[in-house]
């Protein structure tokens, strides 16, 4: 370590959010008693312009190198702290940032002498690791003008046209013979059905398409292959089993999402008499033709049999234990009932549902379908509706808990709100631009706040129904912000990359090629002498290869093995038996911590966490340093399966994990003191009775 290095350390009150709990002036004043501090200080509101600017001065006062921030969760403010330092002249690779307000005051309320010591404790292992920190830089990459639309429904119809309105190339790639996705199968956009028909949106938005001197169209068009990264893609193409190359800047997923078939459920599949909601749909552009509204006969798919009663059940195959609310269902049944009572104002409709999900634009659709005669009965979550044949007919048994009787239903067409999954194809995209799905089928999101409509991969977007079930308002407003996202850095004509990547001392590598094989994002290749190199653009810093090297010459820039241990030796330096190590995953695991904060959920400040970039990145050698300090228990928490930000860290970690367990094992520790846990970023019960239940069993 250089003799030069020294440090600020800023601890914020954020008001009385942390204040309030912790005794901030003492913190302050321990932390001027760490080796290489030079100056620390207490802010009311650290993030403020006033206290950012007072920051930046005591760093140039006091000559400071390394800045440790003590603050609230790195994952929505440390940015704003990166900027800062940048401007006072300091590397930003050279900040550590220390959560005390979600991982202490938050969650130990109650205990403000053992939360301001926990919090002492964090700080002292954030100097650890920012006495070693080294500078980075971010990776500057030319971003040209080119961008792919996976999928032309109306959300990749819309960032198509907002793409090339700006004067940037736009080139839409259907699997499909025809572009618009799921408007080719709905007959009415809302519950204006005598307005708007949906293929006369399409058509108008087809037009548009066609006349746009910067958008090109491949339709029946399967994506090959892509290689490079943002700026410099490759694509290649097989439309009617030609083979084309594309050479593209940026990407926009556009897939769109397909209806679950509801097999072998309540007679589907078996009578024609049962449908979903999108062969309804189907059925009334069929009965709309040319027909006069009002009066229209409807009748029993297949048969001459009239239509006289029609009963909807919401909520088949989502909101249960596999899936969430599909979140258009009960909009979907609302506006199909009112096309129906509108076709034929006799008919007899009942709605059969667990609650109704609407917001406050479509409430006045339920309000229109009541005023036209629809029937509504709330069902319980554990008791749907019972179906029977009896003469033929087709009997539903449903108990309302409104009117807290039963009713028996007998319908000639049974219409089944089913839920949806990612469209076909998506293991394919998900392959080719090394990005994560989620355990319902569809794309994985950076971050449902922070990058709603985008991947963590820089240049690649996403919208409309490929992340999740949205409204057609929706997809046409989740289109355009994703172009804006593609546009920025083909606007700017470049972007710069993290500079949290790997490098490898090549001085002693033995070419073994797990790194190269095990890269999710294929970011290490190899030369002719079986030499690994780090393609930067590339690389996103996970982590995995460092932990798998068997050479250890693999390290992350503000990541690195010293610095991690660094934090775990400052962490168990006194009383480690009493403490859990815990590393967490920025993503989804720190993300947990964070809502077990933000909800106030009280567990034990026994643990003490190291963020890393990914589960993937926490090895043996770090693992077996805690244990062999004398600590309580280890944790390593990451993203829930299947999700995981970095494609295959939580895999890659699971596995390690096991392997460290048998290492534990044969050196005389308890194996069951390592523990793994994966939640996701909203999921902070999980992580504090992971908490409770470690300390339980260990302390």
């Amino acid at each position: 370590m250089s003799k030069d290095v020294r440090v600020g350390v800023f601890v914020c009150d954020c008001g009385t959010n942390i204040a309030g709990v912790v005794n901030v002036p003492e913190v302050v004043e321990y932390a001027k008693t760490l080796d290489y501090v030079v100056v620390a200080d207490e802010g009311k509101w650290s993030c403020s312009v006033d206290y950012l600017t007072k920051l930046q001065g005591l760093i140039k006062e006091h000559d400071v190198n390394r800045v440790v921030v003590a603050s609230c969760t790195p994952r929505t403010h440390e940015p704003l702290f990166k900027r800062a330092t940048k401007d006072a002249g300091v590397n930003p690779y050279l900040l550590e940032f220390v959560s005390i307000r979600e991982q202490v005051s938050w969650v130990h309320m109650k205990e403000p002498e053992i939360a301001t010591e926990k919090a002492k404790d964090l700080i002292k292992m954030g100097v650890a690791k920012a006495t070693l920190l080294e500078e980075g830089q971010e990776i500057k990459l030319p971003v040209k003008t080119d961008c792919m639309v996976i999928g032309g429904g109306i959300a990749g119809m819309n960032a198509a046209l907002h793409i090339a309105d700006q004067g940037f190339n736009a080139f839409i790639v259907e699997k499909e013979p025809q572009l618009g996705g799921l408007l080719n199968h709905i007959c009415f956009i809302s519950h204006d059905n005598h307005k708007i028909q949906s293929a006369e949106i399409l058509k108008k938005k087809i037009d548009e398409i066609e006349a746009h001197p910067n958008v090109k169209v491949y339709t029946s068009a399967q994506i090959e292959e892509v290689d490079g990264y943002i700026g410099n893609y490759t694509v290649t193409l097989s439309t009617n089993g030609t083979n084309r190359k594309l050479d593209i800047s940026t990407i926009i997923v556009a897939t769109g999402m397909k209806e679950i078939e509801p097999e072998g459920q309540f007679e589907y599949g078996n009578d024609s008499r049962v449908v979903t909601q999108l062969q309804l749909e189907k059925l009334i552009g069929a009965w709309n033709a040319g027909h006069e509204t009002g009066n229209v006969e409807l009748h029993i798919p297949n048969t001459n049999l009239p239509i006289k009663d029609v009963a909807v059940i919401n909520c088949v195959n989502s909101k249960n234990e596999s899936r969430g609310c599909c979140h258009v269902g009960c909009h979907n049944s609302v506006k199909n009932a009112i096309a129906l009572k509108t076709l034929n104002k006799d008919i007899r409709i009942h709605i059969l549902y667990r609650d109704l999900s609407m917001i406050k634009e479509e409430g006045k659709a339920l309000e229109e379908a009541k005023r036209l005669g629809v029937k509504f009965l709330r069902f319980p979550d554990d008791q749907y509706p019972e179906m029977k044949k009896e003469n033929g007919n087709l009997k539903l048994k449903v108990y309302d808990i409104l009117l807290g009787k039963e009713f028996e239903i007998t319908t000639d067409l049974l219409v089944l709100t089913t839920g949806f999954t990612g469209n076909d194809g998506v293991d394919e995209i998900k392959g080719h631009l090394k990005v994560s799905t989620n355990s319902e089928g569809f794309f994985q999101e950076s971050h449902v706040k922070l990058g709603p409509l985008e991947f963590p991969a820089d240049g690649i977007a996403l919208c409309g129904c490929a992340k999740t079930p949205t409204s057609f308002k929706e997809s046409c407003e989740e289109g355009i912000g994703a172009a804006m996202r593609a546009s920025i850095p083909m606007k700017n004509g470049y972007i710069e990359a993290d500079g949290i990547v790997a490098d490898i001392d090549l001085e002693d590598c033995n070419q073994c090629g797990l790194c190269f094989e095990r890269c999710p994002y294929n970011a290490i290749q190899v030369d002719d002498d079986k030499q690994p190199e780090v393609v930067k653009a590339l690389c996103k810093g996970c982590g995995l290869c460092s932990a798998d090297c068997p050479k250890e010459c693999i390290s992350i820039v503000h990541y690195t093995d010293e610095q991690i241990i660094a934090q775990v030796e400052a962490a168990l330096a006194e009383n480690s038996e009493e403490k859990i190590i815990g590393f967490v995953c920025h993503w989804c695991a720190l993300g947990g911590v964070d809502m077990a904060g933000v909800s106030r959920l009280q567990y034990p400040p026994n643990a003490r966490l190291i963020r890393v970039m990914c589960s993937a990145r926490v090895s043996i050698k770090m693992i077996q340093r805690a244990f062999d300090l004398g600590v309580a228990g280890v944790l390593v928490a990451g993203c829930e399966f299947p999700t995981c930000h970095y494609i295959s860290g939580n895999y890659a970690a699971e596995t390690r994990v096991r392997r460290a367990k048998r290492k534990l094992a044969k050196k005389g520790y308890d194996p069951d003191k390592l523990w793994n846990v994966w939640c996701s970023a909203a999921d902070g019960p999980k992580f504090a009775n992971t908490m409770r239940e470690m300390v339980k069993q260990f302390l």
